[in-house]
């Protein structure tokens, strides 16, 4: 999305790789073409990585990013951090 496309791109830029997702696929092609590499769900997401970072709009979204069967918990491993950006 619009705040979390610049996080990203920002810490990109300063040397770390990023596993993205979007449920909006479109949104995704400017980490892309930047390097990132596109993962099919949240839960894909946090197979991958070491510390994931959320924002979305509204509680159930959170519980369906974080808690859902495709959710991020789902595809954590020990230590993994998970941080929700969430207004």
């Amino acid at each position: 999305g619009v705040m979390g496309r610049w996080m990203c791109q920002h810490a990109m830029a300063k040397g770390f790789t990023a596993t993205v997702y979007n449920r909006s696929k479109d949104k995704l092609q400017p980490l892309i073409d930047l390097g990132a590499k596109a993962a099919d769900s949240p839960k894909a997401v946090a197979e991958q990585s070491d510390v994931v970072f959320a924002i979305v709009g509204y509680p159930r979204d959170v519980r369906e990013v974080f808690l859902g069967a495709d959710g991020a918990l789902a595809g954590s491993k020990p230590g993994t951090v998970l941080v929700d950006m969430t207004t």
